[in-house]
């Protein structure tokens, strides 16, 4: 009987110490890190472990300014250029595509995504969730 208990006691400390290397490791998220993902949305830990496509929807001064490394730049006075640059882009090397914006309430990276699934049905896209704040952190 008391070799029973130590196994049940042996195998209770491997699951919690499995549970805490999930939390802790950044395999998984922290269930007080905020809200939930929205369908389409990637986190900026997840975007980087991925090879991705950055597609940058704000303003053309702040993509000037500073952008995340080979990121396109695409809004709707510069639709076809942008998208001829990505679908190249695309073409070349199929990736799944992030699009971000400034912030957290910007909607302009989730209205192109939206676009872009549209152009593109084939491909994996994404909107950056917290935009370029959350790359920034």
């Amino acid at each position: 009987m008391a070799r029973f208990f130590r196994e049940i006691l042996f195998i209770a400390a491997l699951t919690l110490l499995g549970v805490a290397f999930s939390l802790f490791s950044g395999l998984a998220p922290l269930p007080w890190e905020g809200s939930a993902l929205a369908a389409g949305e990637i986190r900026p830990a997840d975007a980087r472990a991925l090879q991705v496509i950055w597609i940058d929807v704000r303003s053309e001064a702040d993509y000037h300014n500073e952008h995340i490394p080979a990121a396109i730049y695409l809004d709707d006075d510069h639709w076809e250029t942008g998208i001829i640059e990505l679908m190249d882009a695309w073409l070349t090397q199929p990736r799944p595509i992030v699009v971000y914006c400034g912030s957290e309430h910007c909607g302009t990276s989730k209205r192109i995504a939206e676009h872009l699934r549209e152009a593109l049905p084939d491909a994996e896209i994404y909107s950056l969730k917290g935009g370029w704040d959350a790359w920034l952190r």
